[in-house]
Order: structure tokens, then sequence, then C-alpha cells
């Protein structure tokens, strides 16, 4: 009988002890050569569409765990591409992003939510020296591998953040779509 009730006590006691553990919430690597960060606005009455390449940062997340969830990423100025070399040059001069200035791209969230569609990361955008409050509604996908993907699109005005000028032909809209796979640290 001491047997049984040392048994069952041990295996109570394991039990509380593991409903009360604490657990770190799941640190993400970004898979830098699979990420993806497009754009797309007017320009000249047509869609104008680019990319820029190797995301990096430190990603937090946890569905559960929230209120501890948090992003901070960047992107390389340098590294963008709209398919004509030159345009891509252009756009790295001053007038545009400035690229030897300010070689890049960051958000840092300040909170994620829940909604009803996925998630929204509330933070800065901080591009050309200006720092700007913005959502970036997104989802979460996640496999058994310990990999995932993050996928969200939001619209920013370059105007807000001095990236060329924002009269003549050229929208002030950019509409920003991520793909950014992820891997458990």
């Amino acid at each position: 009988m001491k047997k049984v009730f040392f048994i069952v006590s041990a295996v109570m006691v394991t039990l509380v002890a593991s409903a009360f553990t604490i657990q770190a919430i799941i640190n993400w690597q970004i898979l830098s050569e699979k990420a993806q960060v497009k754009f797309k606005m007017e320009a000249h009455g047509q869609d104008l569409v680019g990319s820029f390449t190797g995301a990096k940062g430190d990603i937090k997340f946890d569905a559960a765990k929230l209120s501890e969830a948090s992003f901070t990423c960047s992107i390389d100025v340098a590294t963008i591409k709209t398919g004509m070399e030159q345009r891509d040059g252009h756009l790295q001069a001053k007038g545009w992003f400035d690229a030897a200035q300010f070689p890049t791209i960051n958000f840092a969230s300040s909170k994620i939510e829940k909604t009803a569609e996925g998630y929204n990361a509330v933070g800065k955008l901080s591009l050309k020296g200006v720092s700007q409050d913005v959502t970036i509604p997104f989802t979460f996908e996640s496999a058994p591998d310990n990999t995932g993907i993050f996928k969200g699109t939001f619209t920013i005005k370059r105007g807000d953040f001095g990236v060329g000028k924002t009269d003549g032909d050229i929208g002030n809209e950019v509409i920003i779509m991520l793909e950014i796979p992820v891997a458990n640290k």
C-alpha cells in the first residue's frame, strides 16, 4: 500500500510541477536566403514591382504568449531589385532611399495582437532616418519540422519617409508584401 501511495504521490507531484513550469517563448531564425520582401507602387501609369532580399532579425513568437512576442527585423537597401539595374541604382541614390547614409530599413514591434484573420504587429518602421508607427497584419503557418512562415501585407506612404518626391507621375502609396520563412532556433 505504501508503495502504491508513493508512486501515486510522485506522479501527482510531477504533474503539478509540470503545470507550473515556465516555458520560454519560441525564438525563430529568419531563413534570409528564402525571405521575400516585395513592393508594388504606381509609376507613370503602370505598376512598378520590386523586392529586397536578405531579411535579418530577431523574432520571438508563440501564439499562446503574445504578450512576450516581438519582432526586430531589418533589410539592406542595397538589395533592391526592380528588373532594371539603372533604376535600382537611382532608387538607392540620395533623392530616394539614400542607401549610403541609411543602409537599412528597420522594423521593431511594440506589441503583437490577435485578430480575426491572424495577428497584427504594431511598431515602428524606420526608413531613411524617419520612424513611423505602422501596423502589419500577418499570418503564421507552422510546420511539424519546427519551421514556419510569416506572411503579411501592408501599405505605407513613401512621402511620410521622404523617399522620392510625391508630386508627378509616381504614386505615393506603396504596398509591401512579406513572406518570411523561419526555423526554430
